[in-house]
């Protein structure tokens, strides 16, 4: 007879302290909202589950300690696939990942994986010594796990969406399909966080306590660079009565600050902003809150309707100046709309930041400019740069897979180097990234000084000279690709 799996440990693996970015210049820790999703639904069914949330711990000591503490009958190692830091696929996560392999396989602890770089690498996690991989989304396919683990014989087929490993011989069972009644899910179990550690280190940092919560699962549009290894190229969307409800208990619980929609696209549905906003008015809740969205979905009736519901701050994956770069990422935008949606946003009083991606396929000087003009004529108040970044399961990763480095994966999230033969080497891409912050932090300070302005324009001279040095001999072109 099989031992009974009535005991679940539900870990991730992305530890603050192996990111320096996170861990110094950013600092806002979340708790890992896709395992309280997970545990809710465990719990639901009667299970017994438990949390380490690696975020805020020191390191893998306390992982042992939690081990040992809860005794599990499986461990679930299930990175946030909310958060964009899991969806980067970094190689710090994969290491510690494969420790903590090791350390439950020395206590006879069966294994599961849920993650995004597990469903497109499931091969490192197998072979360090994990049973399964959870394919999708994590939290029907855990439970119904835990209840295959649970007969007698093992006889019935195993669940949906699972990579497996038996006795070194691979298998996959029939895949999942996406869950379209999300509503239907559990509340996410806050319980298991340490609450009072959050907000400790929230208050240190910034002065406030902010939380994670998402609306949507997925994304439709078809931008060639976006990895989409848990959704695939859906979008699911929660009730706005269902988010109001669960705002309403983590103020109960928690008693939030301020909130980050971690949703790649907030409020695509036509109507959900608005049906949201009456809402929250209605309950008389106005936490402040951050989303990412598209600039072309930013309308008048939107913008107000954010403005009303609390929203403080807006980004926009705007990604380049140039509309050559845009239409060639099948990024379905244009400029105009940018500024649009910049103009609006600004007009509300509602901070607008914009994500910029260097780097990318044909990208040369010439676009590198407009991306520069773009960011200096429309004035964001914050932009967060980073280098193309080909992973597997995408149109880009496909172009450029035949001219990839030995590196495939970035180390941390301030990695940024270019991990195929872009037209410039990564340092140049720095100097870039850096060079428009601070242009651009001088810029909102002194918008109107011509001499700041001409400063600017001297030093961004001086770097667009030094070019040439940079560029690598054999970079990737669409023609190649």
């Amino acid at each position: 007879m099989n031992k009974q799996t009535k005991r679940v440990l539900l870990a991730n693996a992305f530890f603050l302290n192996n990111d320096p970015k996170q861990l110094v210049e950013k600092f806002k820790p979340y708790p890992p909202l896709a395992a309280l999703y997970a545990a809710g639904s465990l719990r639901a069914q009667e299970i017994e589950v438990s949390l380490f949330d690696a975020t805020l711990s020191d390191g893998l000591p306390d992982f042992i300690g939690a081990v040992e503490k809860f005794d599990p009958d499986l461990l679930l190692i299930c990175e946030d696939s909310f958060n964009f830091l899991s969806k980067m696929c970094l190689s710090h996560v994969r290491e510690t990942t494969i420790d903590m392999i090791a350390l439950a396989k020395a206590r006879d602890i069966p294994i599961a994986i849920n993650s995004s770089d597990a469903a497109d690498s499931p091969k490192p996690y197998l072979d360090a010594g994990a049973e399964f991989v959870i394919l999708g989304e994590v939290e029907t396919t855990l439970v119904e796990l835990v209840n295959w683990l649970n007969e007698e014989q093992q006889e019935a087929e195993l669940p949906a969406g699972l990579i497996y490993n038996h006795n070194g011989q691979w298998g996959r069972s029939v895949r999942r399909n996406t869950n379209r009644a999300i509503d239907n899910l559990p509340q996410p179990y806050w319980d298991l966080v340490d609450i009072e550690k959050y907000r400790k280190a929230w208050h240190q940092y910034h002065g406030y306590y902010g939380v994670n919560i998402v609306t949507t699962r997925g994304c439709p549009y078809r931008c060639n660079w976006c990895a989409k290894p848990i959704w695939g190229q859906q979008y699911v969307c929660h009730s706005p009565a269902y988010i109001v409800e669960q705002i309403k208990l983590l103020q109960q619980f928690a008693q939030p600050q301020h909130i980050w929609f971690a949703d790649d696209i907030f409020g695509l549905k036509r109507g959900w902003i608005e049906e949201f906003a009456q809402l929250m008015s209605e309950a008389k809740l106005k936490t402040p809150f951050m989303i990412q969205t598209r600039a072309d979905l930013m309308t008048t009736s939107t913008v107000n309707a954010l403005k009303s519901a609390g929203c403080q701050e807006v980004w926009l994956g705007v990604e380049s100046g140039s509309q050559l770069i845009l239409d060639s990422m099948d990024k379905d935008l244009t400029l105009k709309q940018v500024s649009e949606a910049r103009t609006l946003l600004r007009d509300c009083d509602i901070s607008c930041g914009f994500f910029i991606q260097l780097g990318y396929l044909n990208e040369d000087i010439e676009q590198i400019k407009q991306t520069r003009e773009m960011i200096v004529d429309m004035l964001p108040d914050e932009i967060g740069v980073s280098v193309s970044y080909p992973l597997p399961g995408t149109g880009f990763y496909d172009k450029v897979k035949a001219r990839m480095s030995n590196k495939t994966h970035w180390q941390d999230s301030n990695d940024l180097d270019a991990v195929f033969n872009a037209t410039f080497t990564s340092d140049f891409y720095r100097r870039i990234r850096n060079h428009l912050h601070q242009e651009l932090t001088s810029l909102l300070r002194n918008p109107d000084c011509q001499n700041t302005q001409k400063h600017w324009q001297n030093q961004w001279q001086d770097l667009m000279n030094s070019a040439e040095s940079y560029r690598n001999r054999l970079s990737t072109t669409f023609a190649e690709a």
